[in-house]
């Protein structure tokens, strides 16, 4: 990908077929120069046809958005830079940013003398940490943006039909859950004065030939299907009731694909051109691993401090995704460490009334269990102490020697059993001790009746 193409109109366009259909459109509107200018472009090399295009579609709706498409390689994550560059402001908002890579999309931001407005996400991410707190704490005055639908906190909540603008240029909101229950697709205008084609920005509902999965977060396969295909009564048409050159943006990408379109999703996408019931088999049996990230990134996802808070202090290295200070409390309940190993589920819960101050949950894992019928690996936190006598305690060394001194350390170890407080662990010694005091009691016994008879 190019991040330093300072060319204002379209960063990308969507393969041969949407690059000949826009060349056919600037063929039909313009006049006979302009008609041999496109045949001459179409002539050179696929570079060239693309310069060619983005240099000859300076209309006055595509000449004021500045568009970057940028990317997170580790989550596979696509973060949009739009922008209206005919404001004097240059104001600017990026979609799904990532907090790894906050700094890179800053400084493109200050090289392209933009000034950022919003941070928007088009849902909770559960694969990685969105970077709207951070932009917030390095910007002073960006507003984090979310559907309300999602759940999450942020500055401004959204919910379907309204309009984000940035100077002329807006977004609409359509709601599309599905993938989560609060995800939205964000999409240019339609009027002749936003940016043409338009551009969808789907989120995680559909992806380049294929969409996202719907087994958690509140996803659903068949809200997803109706999401895509349907039409939505309370709003308008959704994603495949789009034009069909309409630019379809996802938030990831996993095989090389950049962008697509509408069109090319309607034919194409091996998922999402199922009827109904066959999709939702095809979701149901997907089998994927457990999201590896999802632990972190939710709960961090669903932060964010909003202007008012930014009075709190600061604890270090705690900021979430739509936080804009670091300022958020731990979990009220943290998972335990790995090397504490729990088996089964739910994970065990601490006592009824006690609070997280109380016991802590590593604690409370070793010495409490409150779900029948799951099982606790215990690891202890240190070496336990070692036992006197050698390590096998007074109660085992007294056991041992009574045999050799008369059986009288048995007597002296059942004497402690009973009137002395012993470690838990020396306890089956004493036992032994006890056991064997009373066999010798009776031999004792015996043997001095069996002796008076000899005597008598």
């Amino acid at each position: 990908k190019s991040h330093n193409d300072n060319r204002t109109p379209i960063h990308r366009i969507g393969g041969p077929t949407n690059l000949f259909s826009f060349c056919r459109r600037q063929f039909r509107g313009r006049g006979g120069d302009n008609k041999q200018t496109t045949k001459r472009s179409l002539l050179l090399n696929n570079s060239n046809v693309i310069r060619s295009v983005m240099g000859s579609s300076s209309s006055s709706s595509s000449s004021k958005l500045l568009f970057r498409q940028l990317f997170e390689k580790e989550s596979s994550t696509f973060t949009y830079l739009l922008a209206d560059v005919s404001n004097p402001v240059k104001p600017a908002l990026l979609i799904d940013p990532v907090d790894k890579t906050v700094d890179r999309d800053l400084k493109l931001i200050n090289e392209l003398g933009l000034k950022l407005v919003y941070a928007m996400n088009t849902h909770v991410h559960a694969d990685h940490v969105t970077g709207t707190g951070l932009l917030k704490t390095k910007v002073p005055g960006v507003k984090s943006v979310i559907s309300k639908a999602s759940g999450s906190k942020a500055d401004m909540f959204l919910e379907p039909g309204d309009r984000v603008s940035i100077g002329d240029i807006y977004l609409e909101v359509r709601a599309t859950p599905g993938h989560t229950a609060g995800c939205v697709t964000y999409v240019t205008g339609e009027e002749a004065d936003q940016p043409q084609p338009r551009m969808a920005f789907t989120g995680d509902a559909v992806l380049i030939r294929g969409c996202g999965r719907t087994d958690f977060q509140g996803g659903s396969s068949d809200q997803l299907y109706e999401s895509v295909h349907s039409q939505a009564s309370f709003h308008a048409n959704l994603i495949f009731t789009l034009p069909k050159d309409t630019l379809i943006y996802p938030a990831h990408d996993y095989k090389g694909y950049e962008v697509s379109t509408v069109g090319e999703e309607m034919q194409h996408n091996p998922r999402l051109t199922k009827d109904k019931e066959t999709f939702k088999s095809i979701m149901s049996n997907l089998n994927l691993a457990y999201p590896k990230m999802i632990d972190v990134a939710v709960p961090a996802n669903m932060k964010m401090s909003k202007e008012k808070d930014k009075e709190r202090v600061a604890s270090p290295t705690s900021y979430g995704t739509f936080q804009g200070v670091p300022t958020y409390p731990p979990p009220l309940h943290p998972r335990p460490p790995q090397h504490h190993l729990v088996s089964g589920f739910p994970q065990p819960s601490q006592p009824p009334g006690a609070t997280h101050h109380d016991l802590s949950v590593h604690q409370y894992i070793q010495e409490h269990q409150t779900v029948p019928g799951y099982d606790v690996a215990e690891r202890r936190h240190g070496r336990q102490e070692r036992l006197p006598c050698c390590g096998i305690g007074i109660g085992w060394f007294l056991f041992i020697t009574g045999f050799l001194l008369g059986s009288v350390p048995w007597y002296i170890g059942v004497f402690i059993l009973v009137c002395a407080k012993i470690n838990p662990r020396e306890k089956p010694g004493y036992i032994a001790c006890a056991i064997a005091a009373v066999l010798a009691t009776i031999a004792i016994v015996f043997g001095f009746m069996g002796g008076r008879e000899v005597w008598s």
